[in-house]
């Protein structure tokens, strides 16, 4: 027999007492104010298996995200959500998702977690998802894939442009930089393609369109592209099965996780109200911005003096570069300045290149006055003494400038040598 559970879900006091201001879900209406409430949801008592039936009722107006955001924290007994599987596919249900959302304990063990230990990181991303994910919707349409691959960036990179892991993968759609040189990221001392909203949301769809082409699963498609389609090819080997969850055992640990990971999140970020849970306040000045083109000569100060910028908050509407300058490479370049400005930008475009040419040759003036440095590789037989009389500086310089304490060196050795 099925066991009926009614949860009613409480609405705190204190967003009672903001509901007549104006306190829609606005990018431009965030306020600063925070609240520390917890509420407890009791589900102690919640059987959350496949003979339960978890009804949602709400004693006072429902949350909704477009009319509150908040601090506050919900909290469930035991870390686990009243959720089963009956409730799932009815959620589901009400969306069109083109990928299969299954429910299964793989899934289930990571909607709690999302719902739980990782609540307020969730509602900064479901703030943080209104920059982004208009964006990345053009995109997926455009290249004619399921709007919900957008979800896929959560997990890789909480939406974080700058997210680099410790096994050199970079950018909201992390990628390795072998692969980001494959799909046309450039990587260098002066600009990170693969940290560009725009560039490595295109390369992210180019890949997973071409593993779903390969594959004609789109669950299997996002396992590739976490652990690379050799470790896919794999598993179908081994399983003798061509689905996700039929070659599943066989996979790296990592793409086990990955696509309930993926799952859950889709859910969480579609379903977070139904638990109470509400977005949080978010500051995200960075990610609104106008793209404008500079034309070579432009140089990047000459920008950020226009709009009233350091060179360093202007960089920040620009992830890809990790320097402030203007990587041309012939074309011109794109440039991404504070939304509302590109008027502003191109009323000053001849003013800007007065003061570009003064900026340059500021910089080459400084850089005449700079010492210059070579190098030496250090021969057979040759001590410290016999190279600073080849290269006329002193032995004391030499240490220095190479931080040498001793006097001892060895053969191949690279010493650093300034010269004036």
């Amino acid at each position: 027999m099925k066991k009926s559970i009614i949860l009613s879900i409480l609405i705190i006091a204190s967003l009672g007492a903001k509901a007549g201001e104006d306190d829609s879900l606005s990018l431009s209406s965030f306020g600063d104010e925070k609240s520390d409430t917890l509420s407890i949801i009791d589900t102690s008592n919640c059987l959350t298996d496949e003979n339960t039936e978890v009804t949602l009722v709400s004693l006072n107006n429902p949350i909704k995200q477009e009319e509150y955001t908040s601090n506050e924290v919900v909290m469930f007994l035991e870390n686990k959500l009243p959720i089963n599987e009956e409730l799932f596919n009815f959620h589901v249900s009400t969306k069109e998702f083109s990928i299969p959302m299954v429910y299964n304990n793989h899934v289930r063990a990571q909607i709690n977690y999302f719902g739980t230990r990782w609540q307020s990181k969730l509602k900064e991303m479901v703030t943080k998802s209104q920059y982004f994910f208009p964006y990345y919707e053009e995109v997926l349409n455009e290249f004619n894939m399921p709007l919900e691959i957008k979800y896929l960036s959560v997990i890789e990179s909480s939406l974080n442009p700058y997210a680099y892991s410790r096994v050199g993968a970079a950018g909201a759609w992390q990628f390795m930089p072998a692969t980001g040189r494959i799909f046309d990221l450039n990587q260098n001392r002066v600009y990170d393609e693969r940290r560009s909203v725009e560039k490595s949301t295109r390369a992210a769809c180019t890949y997973l369109q071409q593993m779903y082409n390969m594959y004609g699963d789109w669950l299997v498609a996002l396992a590739a592209y976490n652990c690379g389609p050799g470790n896919v090819r794999k598993a179908m080997r081994y399983s003798g099965k061509k689905d996700f969850w039929g070659m599943y055992n066989y996979l790296p640990r990592e793409t086990k996780n990955y696509v309930p990971k993926f799952i859950a999140m889709a859910y969480m970020m579609n379903f977070y109200s139904e638990y109470g849970i509400t977005p949080v306040p978010y500051e995200g000045k960075n990610f609104e911005y106008d793209r404008v083109f500079c034309q070579e000569g432009l140089h990047f100060s000459a920008v950020s003096d226009l709009l009233g910028l350091t060179d360093e908050e202007l960089r920040r509407y620009n992830p890809e570069l990790s320097k402030p300058t203007i990587p041309y490479k012939g074309n011109g370049y794109e440039l991404n300045i504070p939304e509302g400005y590109s008027e502003v930008f191109y009323s000053n475009v001849e003013g800007m290149l007065v003061s570009s040419k003064e900026a340059y040759e500021k910089e080459r003036i400084e850089e005449a006055k700079r010492p210059k440095v070579v190098y030496h590789y250090v021969r057979k037989g040759e001590c410290l003494p016999i190279i600073a009389r080849r290269h006329g500086c002193t032995v004391s310089q030499l240490k220095k400038w190479n931080g040498i304490r001793g006097s001892i060196i060895y053969p191949k050795q690279k010493l650093k040598i300034y010269r004036s």
